[in-house]
């Protein structure tokens, strides 16, 4: 009889989160369709938000909540969330992708571009809304809006 031991780690961890980003991309079609995001982001985001707490992972500036939203997304999404252009600093954190989880030809075929879009975005804000309602989320590029990057700004909220 087979066991999950008997797949290596990696196989396991590709599964799982191509799993993830099918069931992520599938709740951006009622995002893509929405003009507030879906109760399916914001359970995910308080979920990410344990994950944060019971861990001790920082949120307290734009620095921390970007180094816990990659630490978390690589977790959920594998590797090709991992990027070498994240910057923080107290009050500003910018993230550029040159790949995407979700933004592959894989997926292509579960939502358009626009739902990627949509997905990815509800994903986020609802992600550092919960991580620490002071900051929100700026997109200034998008792969799946035909740009060559994804760019995205993470600042406080102005009062």
């Amino acid at each position: 009889m087979l066991h999950v031991k008997d797949f290596p780690i990696d196989t396991r961890w590709q599964i799982a989160t191509r799993a993830f980003s099918r069931l992520v991309i599938a709740a951006g079609k009622q995002a893509q369709d929405q003009t507030t995001i879906p109760d399916t982001f914001h359970e995910l985001a308080d979920e990410i938000l344990w994950i944060a707490r019971d861990h001790n992972l920082p949120r307290e500036s734009a620095a921390g909540i970007v180094q816990t939203l990659w630490i978390i997304s690589t977790m959920l999404f594998g590797p090709a969330f991992e990027t070498p252009y994240i910057k923080g600093f107290p009050e500003e954190a910018i993230i550029r992708l040159t790949r995407c989880p979700m933004y592959t030809e894989e997926f292509w075929a579960s939502g358009s571009p626009g739902t990627i879009h949509a997905a990815c975005c509800a994903y986020l804000a609802s992600t550092i809304e919960s991580l620490n309602p002071e900051f929100n989320l700026t997109v200034l590029h998008s792969r799946c809006s035909g740009d060559k990057f994804c760019e995205m700004v993470i600042t406080r909220k102005k009062d």
